[in-house]
Formats: C-alpha cells, structure tokens, sequence
C-alpha cells in the first residue's frame, strides 16, 4: 500500500548526536547506524519512505524531548510553528531522586487538558525511559497513567474494567459523564508502533474498532522493513486498512 501515514516515529537534534550514540549502546546493535537515522529528517528517513510507501511521517523528539522544561509553551507550538499535537513520555518525574511520579490527571494539570482541548489537537500519551528507581514496563506504565485518566489502556480488559466501572461501581457513585467503553472509541486511539502482531491488531480491531487505530512504525527504533510489509501483506479488506493508515489529510500517494 502506497501513501501511509506513520505516527510515531522519532528524531533527535544532531548536536546531540554524542548523547543518542550513548543511549543506543543500550539496545542497537549498530549504533552508528542507529544514530545517524535518529538525527536524520531529510535524506535517509525520506528514502524509507519512498522504498516502503509511506506518505506522511509524524515526527516527535525522541525521550526525554522538552518534558523536563517547566513551560514549553504549547500553544506557540501549534499555532505559530504548525504543530499536529503534543507526545508526551508517561509521568513527569519529581522529587531528590526522581521516584515521585506526576499525573496529568491531577487538578494541577487542568489548564494543560483543557488547551489540548481548545486547541483540537491530538495528546499522545507515549511510555518513557527508566529514570531514578523506577523500572516499569513500557505498557504497565501507559496503561496505569490512562487507567487515571479514564480507562486502563489494555483492549484485552476493557470487557471487565466496563463491567466493573459501569455495572458494579457507577450505581455507587462513579463520576463519569459516559459509559467507559465510550471513552476508548471516542476519545482514545492506539497505534501499532512496535507491535506488529497480526493477532493482536485483529483483536484491537474486534474490540474497538478500525477507526481508533493508526498505523506507526517508531523508527529508527523499529524498522520499516519490519512493519511495512507486515502490514501491506495483512489479510484485511481495503477500507479497513485505509482508515488505520491513510485517512488522516493530503499527503503523497494519498489517492493511491
């Protein structure tokens, strides 16, 4: 399938490029390799794309990005420089050793949900790097931080967490405006970055539908070589894969 839109795919400033070699030692096998496509916009991410049929490609700064920064003005970000959204690496870290996990579904936060709200952009709620003596795993952490803010992120728990939140707690006095399935095929959506499972998109598929699933890839972290042939060689019909991968705007080989 030609003209793809990727969602979650990653770079880095290359003044920094010391720093991501340091980074990769952790899991790349060429860091060389690793590196010079995390600093690359231009000339090797383009030629992937061209290769593998992508037409449109996401870009977000790789962890920890600007999160530590106290105010990073959001809205000159999608006003003034054209933004698509915010992605932000999990919890905020605080305290002397960085064990103090911060929520952005506390009341001190009010204001940033309510500007993503306004501005009509997409929050893009991404796991993080270990920091201090935090080790979660990249889903728990996700799934606890959505759990938060409305719903456990797991579409293989959504039958019981709806049956629970809904059946057995909400008569008791749950606050919740909707029913909490409605939440996931309202408001949430989840990618197939760095997972390209077959059974388990057509399970998410099954579960919450095509229209709340975007195509990714997460490269350089994930390769295209990876993704998109699985995904191009899917045994799904031809709408279905158009709404995880193409309906998002005009970009190359939209009509394709």
């Amino acid at each position: 399938m030609k003209g793809k839109v990727a969602l979650e795919e990653a770079f880095a400033l290359p003044r920094f490029a010391e720093k991501t070699r340091w980074w990769a030692s952790m899991f790349a096998v060429d860091l060389d390799k690793h590196a010079a496509e995390m600093n690359d916009i231009e000339k090797i991410r383009v030629e992937y794309m061209d290769k593998y049929g992508v037409g449109y490609s996401l870009l977000s700064y790789t962890a920890p990005g600007i999160q530590d920064i106290r105010n990073p003005k959001k809205h000159n970000c999608i006003t003034l420089h054209k933004f698509k959204g915010a992605l932000v690496n999990d919890t905020r870290r605080s305290g002397p050793d960085g064990d103090d996990m911060v929520f952005y579904d506390s009341p001190a936060w009010g204001m940033f949900r309510s500007t993503v709200q306004e501005l009509d952009v997409s929050f893009y709620l991404h796991p993080r790097n270990p920091t201090g003596t935090q080790y979660d795993n990249f889903a728990q952490g996700v799934s606890l931080h959505i759990l938060g803010m409305v719903i456990n992120a797991y579409s293989f728990d959504l039958w019981r967490i709806n049956h629970w939140f809904e059946d057995v707690e909400k008569p008791h006095g749950l606050d919740c405006k909707k029913a909490i399935r409605d939440y996931f095929t309202q408001n949430i959506w989840i990618t197939t970055s760095g997972n390209f499972s077959t059974l388990t998109l057509k399970c998410c598929i099954e579960e919450i539908g095509a229209d709340r699933i975007l195509f990714s890839i997460d490269n350089p972290f994930e390769s295209f070589d990876d993704a998109c042939p699985w995904f191009d060689g899917l045994d799904l019909d031809h709408m279905t894969k158009r709404k995880i991968a193409k309906e998002l705007g005009s970009f190359k080989d939209e009509d394709a």
